[in-house]
This record gives C-alpha cells, structure tokens and sequence, in this order.
C-alpha cells in the first residue's frame, strides 16, 4: 500500500479504537497510532519512511529485506509490551497502527509473512499497490474517517 493509505487506515482505526479501549488522551493516542502505520515501511528504502531514514532504512533492508521481519507480528507485540508498561495507552496505540499497516498490506498482492522468520507462509490479498482499487479503498476510508469525525465532534 501506499503511505497516503497508510495514514489514512491508521488514523480509521485509530478513531475506532478510541472508544473500545476508552481512551484518555485522544489526540497524543492517534497521532502515536499514525506514526506506527507508517513505520514498518522503514525496511523499504525507496518508500517515504526509507527516504527519510536512509541510513536507518538502508541497515534494515540489507539484515530483514522488504516484508520480512519488520512486517511480522513479532515487532508490534514486543513494541506494545515494552511501552504498555511505560503507559497503557501509548502501548495500544502502538499496537494499533502497526497492525494497521500488517493489514493493509495483507490485503495487496505482495503480501505478508505474519510469522516470518520461523513461519514463512504469505498472507497476501488481490489489491495491486497504487492501483485503482488502492485509491478506492483509500477514498472509502476517507469518507468512514469524515463520518467518524462527525459523530465525535
């Protein structure tokens, strides 16, 4: 997927998650949730998380490659035990936006390795990265993120 419906695919479920874990501080939770939709991509040094940590990028790509270790589920659950004990919030925020990003890029063609290294079987979908039905499903969540935004405000 692209960084566009990345973002948009966080800030979507970080809004749902708000009210199911009832969360507190509200607008420090989605912006902690959109950073990590957009996060596992740093092992894509042509994505915009590589090009802005080229060199952090670069190390990462060369030791795990694109989708391997960084887009596993191993990361965001050790991400989210370490800092749930800094702060409840901040550890299901992490949660929420980097499984975000796992499940959108489920969805496409390339898809995921969930329990790579140890299980390498793909899940992967039939959206084709940057295509017409990308944009669409970014244009729907789009919208479900305006109505959202409605109800809460």
């Amino acid at each position: 997927m692209m960084y566009y419906t990345h973002l948009a695919f966080g800030i979507f479920i970080a809004l749902l998650a708000i009210d199911f874990f009832n969360i507190q501080n509200k607008l420090f939770f989605i912006l902690i949730a959109i950073m990590f939709s957009v996060f596992p991509d740093i092992d894509e040094r042509k994505s915009k998380m590589g090009r802005e940590n080229k060199i952090i990028s670069t190390i990462i790509n060369f030791m795990f490659g694109h989708r391997g270790f960084i887009h596993s589920i191993y990361i965001p659950l050790i991400l989210y035990l370490v800092f749930y004990y800094i702060n409840k919030e901040i550890g299901i925020a992490v949660l929420t936006g980097y499984f975000s990003h796992l499940f959108t890029d489920a969805l496409t063609k390339q898809g995921i390795r969930p329990l790579a290294p140890l299980i390498n079987k793909k899940i992967n979908g039939m959206i084709k990265t940057n295509s017409l039905l990308e944009k669409t499903f970014f244009l729907i969540i789009t919208l479900l993120i305006l109505y959202l935004l409605l109800i809460y405000l």
